[in-house]
């Protein structure tokens, strides 16, 4: 798409975005009506497809055509309910794109925009479930993991800033994305034998994470990953070195020798 498209596209969006504040809807939007028919158009095209695979690439190159709409929506800032926008957010998160299905998440949730009714589920339940669900099967691989996606998403959905917002979801979704966060933590650790400090904070953080995850669902499948933090905390802390003690005077004061330095006991 020129860049002049996309100026048009993003300028367009955002004055139908404008126009239906006032009005209340973003039907009758002209702007808003093409887009809706390009994208019952490309759905179409979708249905057609039987294998996952092939309906995913044909997203990845649908997504970008609409970018410019969506940025033209979020730039607008307007509280107005847009099928075509949250299509495409769910289409994001299909196709990896989760910096942007993030950024339109928040946009989402701040708005209170709701998905369309054939997705069936609440935005910020779909979104983090739907995660959550492709990060438990990437982390099966031995792939590289963009942890910071899991940590992003936690801090929208459950510890947003919008404290009156704070999304509800059932306590099973929650405790996916906390166990991907604990799983995914875990990979972080570089070295089980001699840890570093870092090694050691992030089985605590996985721990948490999985802690937290099992008291919301006893079937969320952490429990195994809880019991090899717990006993790799365990570990780290029997190879801790112990710390020397100061050596004391029979008065009870710690001994220095003639620099000033603290003397300690010899084992």
């Amino acid at each position: 798409m020129s860049l002049a498209r996309q100026h048009f596209q993003k300028h367009s969006a955002k004055a139908a975005a404008v126009s239906a504040a006032e009005f209340g809807t973003m039907q009758d939007q002209s702007f808003y009506e093409l887009q809706l028919a390009q994208l019952n158009n490309d759905r179409h095209r979708l249905k057609q497809i039987q294998s996952t695979e092939a309906k995913i690439q044909l997203k990845k190159a649908l997504v970008p055509t609409y970018l410019a709409y969506v940025d033209g929506i979020i730039e607008a800032d307007k509280s107005v309910q847009d099928d075509v926008f949250m299509t495409v957010l769910v289409w994001c998160i299909d196709t990896e794109h989760y910096a942007k299905a993030l950024e339109m998440t928040e946009f989402a949730l701040t708005h209170d925009m709701i998905m369309p009714d054939r997705f069936e589920r609440k935005t910020a339940t779909l979104v983090t479930e739907e995660i959550a669900n492709a990060f438990l099967k990437q982390l099966k691989t031995n792939a590289e993991v963009d942890i910071e996606v899991l940590q992003q998403l936690e801090q929208l959905v459950l510890h947003t800033r919008f404290e009156e917002k704070l999304p509800d979801m059932p306590d099973q979704v929650k405790a996916k994305l906390l166990v991907a966060l604990g799983k995914g933590t875990i990979k972080q650790i570089q070295d089980k034998d001699e840890p570093s400090d870092s090694d050691i904070q992030f089985a605590q953080s996985a721990q948490a994470y999985l802690e937290r995850a099992i008291q919301l669902d006893d079937k969320c499948g952490g429990k195994q990953d809880l019991k090899n933090m717990d006993a790799m905390l365990k570990k780290f802390a029997s190879q801790a070195p112990k710390q020397a003690e100061p050596l004391l005077n029979a008065n009870g004061s710690q001994v220095v020798d003639d620099q000033g330095n603290l003397q300690f006991k010899t084992t």
